[in-house]
């Protein structure tokens, strides 16, 4: 097996080879000279220790030099550029290689700068508030967008910690309490010259957020305003033409004051779900029987239904919540159907760990899958647009989702949920 020899264990061996060399020559001559062996060994002891301390002396000032370039250049490699290494003055290779490597540095130093540069100059305009920072989190670029938006000088080469900015533990991302309420941010890592930095992005949605909220004002002022009316305007005028008569019968005024009731409840009703549909607890899952949930649902049908019940017998999840996902289906379902028996099918089964549930019926099916279950929307003229909304936020409440479609047999609606049984 050939040995190979490193190039520090050859200078090893010829700085013994030297010394042992020199060693002899010396005791050849004293022993011609016919010293004493007391004379000779003395000599032998005081030249080998001084030419041991000399090669000691050489192999050590090499070796601390290469160490010093290896130190300089890993430190090159992690992107430091502002340390210089101490050599001893030198005119031979290390001199040249030591020259080489600042080469190389200056022009790793000019490549970031040109980086930055090139970077200031796309940023700078931004309205986006950008920070760069390397891996240390010292700050290396923020635009005037960050400077607005923190209010704070923010030096270049600064601790991130200095400005206020928050570093989360387990993922290294940085946080600002100033860019917490109504502003977005958004962060990535990259690779600059070997060197990792960390881009924190913060956009300001203040206005969109505000959008968004007279949005949703509006819709429920649309939606409540449409409600009321529709329950006020023939209360007004049942109670109007049962005051313009002098003597109402009885069977007239039960009349009135049934449909007024029957408003009253509707309305009521209403406000009740859109308050289920703010408030809903978190889901307390568990093993139950559904069979008396599904036939407790039924209360809301005041006409003959078939209801066919298939699959599994028992199910995870939250009881009071899935009886009002039941009865909002249930509902939706005999909207749709007019002029036919009303068929409901519900399948319960257990699919990949998870618990799935689908309730379809024999109605004409969904108009606007796209937005059926947005809040507030809605095709029938007596809805509110409540309901899938609901039914959707109980399937987050599961950890799940709610997806809507057509069935192909009769083109029916087909609602189908699906969460995790653990």
């Amino acid at each position: 097996m050939r040995l190979t020899m490193t190039h520090e264990r050859k200078l090893q061996l010829l700085l013994v080879i030297i010394v042992t060399v020199i060693l002899a020559l010396s005791l050849v001559v004293v022993y011609q000279r016919q010293w004493s062996m007391l004379a000779i060994a003395t000599l032998a002891f005081v030249e080998g220790l001084l030419l041991t301390a000399i090669a000691y002396r050489l192999y050590e000032q090499w070796q601390l030099t290469l160490m010093n370039l290896t130190s300089y250049t890993q430190l090159l490699g992690e992107g430091v550029t502002n340390v210089i290494p101490r050599l001893t003055p030198t005119n031979g290779l290390i001199k040249a290689l030591q020259e080489e490597i600042n080469n190389l540095a200056n022009q790793k130093v000019k490549q970031r700068h040109t980086s930055l540069q090139t970077l200031s100059t796309l940023m700078d305009e931004w309205p986006i508030a950008v920070a760069l920072f390397d891996e240390q989190h010292q700050l290396i670029y923020r635009n005037p967008a960050m400077l607005e938006a923190l209010k704070l000088p923010l030096l270049i080469g600064t601790p991130a910690k200095q400005h206020g900015f928050i570093t989360e533990p387990h993922n290294g991302e940085l946080s600002h309490p100033v860019l917490s309420n109504q502003w977005q941010t958004q962060q990535l890592w990259y690779n600059d010259n070997n060197q990792r930095i960390q881009l924190v992005c913060a956009t300001n949605i203040s206005q969109s957020l505000r959008a968004h909220e007279s949005i949703i004002q509006e819709n429920l002022i649309r939606v409540f305003s449409h409600e009321l009316r529709n329950s006020l305007t023939p209360m007004e005028s049942m109670t109007d033409t049962l005051l313009s008569q002098k003597a109402p019968s009885k069977e007239q005024t039960t009349l009135v004051l049934t449909r007024i009731h029957q408003r009253s409840k509707h309305l009521l009703d209403f406000i009740n779900q859109y308050a289920d549909l703010s408030r809903l607890p978190t889901a307390n899952l568990q093993w139950f029987d559904l069979a008396p949930l599904i036939d407790e649902s039924k209360s809301v049908f005041t006409l003959p239904v078939k209801m066919i019940v298939k699959g599994e017998k028992r199910c995870y999840g939250d009881v009071s919540q899935l009886s009002m996902l039941f009865i909002n289906l249930f509902k939706n379902a005999s909207q749709s159907v007019q002029g036919s028996m009303l068929e409901i099918t519900v399948v319960i089964y257990h699919e990949d760990e998870n618990q799935c549930i689908e309730v379809s019926d024999n109605g004409p099916g969904f108009t606007n899958l796209n937005n059926a279950s947005t809040p507030f929307y809605t095709t029938k003229s007596d809805g509110n647009g409540i309901g899938l909304a609901l039914c959707r936020e109980i399937a987050h409440q599961h950890n799940g989702i709610l997806s809507l479609s057509n069935t192909t047999e009769t083109g029916g609606a087909k609602i189908t949920l699906k969460w995790p049984l653990l």
